[in-house]
């Protein structure tokens, strides 16, 4: 194999990251949306599990909604960069043995893909719930922020490799 479609491979398989994750969470979150918004969502958006400082906690959003419409844009979200990164290997495989220009715009959807990645677990979960919602301060598990940033650093190497492959 030469240089060139090793590293195609490599483009190509790193896609894994975005579309595995986003597509095994669509399934996760439909599979159990309630439980999920009960006992994860809600008690996030809450705050219920912070140090408790009002100076802090009046930001806290404890309607009864908040968690299904926040738990099905999250879906939506990571639902749309699993299909456009399975859209992307669909396009990379086929452009695998064409010109260096159709292997680069086959990279298009892969980008969007590991952007939205990126925009739902590192900001959406390491700084959104983490900072804003204090995530940080919970007395049992780091789990929010350290989840979210386990999913999005493959994506923004998937998204590094993918922008600045040049042939």
């Amino acid at each position: 194999m030469s240089y060139k479609q090793t590293v195609r491979l490599s483009i190509i398989l790193m896609a894994l990251f975005p579309t595995l994750w986003g597509l095994f969470s669509f399934m996760n979150n439909t599979s159990g949306f309630s439980g999920t918004a009960q006992y994860a969502v809600a008690p996030l958006l809450s705050m219920s599990d912070t140090y408790g400082n009002p100076a802090q906690t009046w930001r806290a959003i404890t309607s009864p909604m908040a968690a299904n419409i926040f738990l099905a844009i999250i879906t939506a979200i990571e639902t749309l960069a699993g299909l456009l990164g399975l859209w992307s290997i669909f396009k990379l495989l086929k452009a695998f043995k064409d010109t260096p220009k159709a292997f680069e715009d086959a990279k298009s959807p892969l980008v969007l893909s590991c952007v939205l990645a990126i925009l739902v677990w590192g900001v959406g979960f390491a700084v959104i719930a983490g900072d804003y919602f204090l995530a940080w301060q919970s007395k049992t598990t780091l789990a929010t922020q350290i989840g979210g940033l386990i999913y999005a650093i493959p994506c923004f190497l998937t998204l590094i490799l993918a922008v600045i492959h040049k042939e």
